[in-house]
């Protein structure tokens, strides 16, 4: 049954106005007219006034069609914003996890570490600070290339001010197997370390990327 109408239909059947029902059921005329048009339903005791001043039995229905478009619409709005919020989730971690691939490989941190097992920091002024005769580890994480997958990681050393290559020293090399992205290497700090550290990527198509460069020397020099 259509309450709305079925409201209107026994009002004007009785010749009652909107005006006069509402005050026979001491509501606003407004209410009267919500429940016509279908906008609002009244309440259980509201139907029961209506069902005794009217002479008609009206049944409760669960919600207008307007109410149950605002409900549909208010659920949709919620299903959005939660799978707007799995995507941006899923999307936060998928780039942490390195996807997708560059287009060509990338070192992805460097990271040192002393004999204690502690990480070692960036000065203020922008060098790694090591005890001179020490033994450090060195991590390095890296990511292949869409195309191109790293088979070897180099470490250099070159003199403070300058790039040539023939000054440069090779501290360790390490293949890559298992599919691993990262590698360790132990390396042997001098009594004198004042130079240029350097991580190149080898790749099997024979390209080489030099992809990280950071300032190293030994606390004895700095101080």
């Amino acid at each position: 049954m259509d309450l709305g109408k079925a409201i209107r239909e026994g009002r004007e059947r009785l010749g009652m106005s909107q005006e006069a029902l509402a005050e026979r059921l001491s509501v606003s005329r407004q209410a009267v007219s919500k429940w016509e048009m279908g906008t609002s339903v009244p309440s259980p005791e509201n139907q029961r006034a209506l069902s005794e001043v009217l002479t008609v039995d009206f049944q409760a229905e669960p919600a207008s069609p307007l109410r149950r478009w605002k409900r549909l619409t208010l659920a949709a709005g919620f299903l959005c914003l939660a799978l707007l919020a799995v995507l941006v989730w899923i999307l936060s971690n998928a780039r942490q996890d390195g996807w997708p691939p560059p287009a060509e490989p990338q070192v992805t941190g460097v990271y040192f570490y002393d004999e204690d097992g502690q990480e070692i920091s960036k000065s203020d002024f922008g060098w790694y600070l090591f005890s001179p005769n020490s033994t450090v580890t060195v991590a390095v994480t890296f990511q292949d290339g869409r195309e191109c997958s790293v088979e070897q990681v180099v470490l250099f050393l070159y003199p403070t001010g300058t790039g040539v290559a023939e000054e440069r020293q090779q501290l360790g090399v390490r293949r890559i197997r298992d599919g691993r992205t990262f590698v360790l290497f132990r390396w042997e700090i001098p009594a004198w370390l004042y130079s240029h550290f350097e991580v190149q990527l080898e790749c099997g198509d024979g390209q080489t990327i030099s992809a990280f460069r950071c300032n190293v020397i030994d606390r004895d020099s700095a101080f």
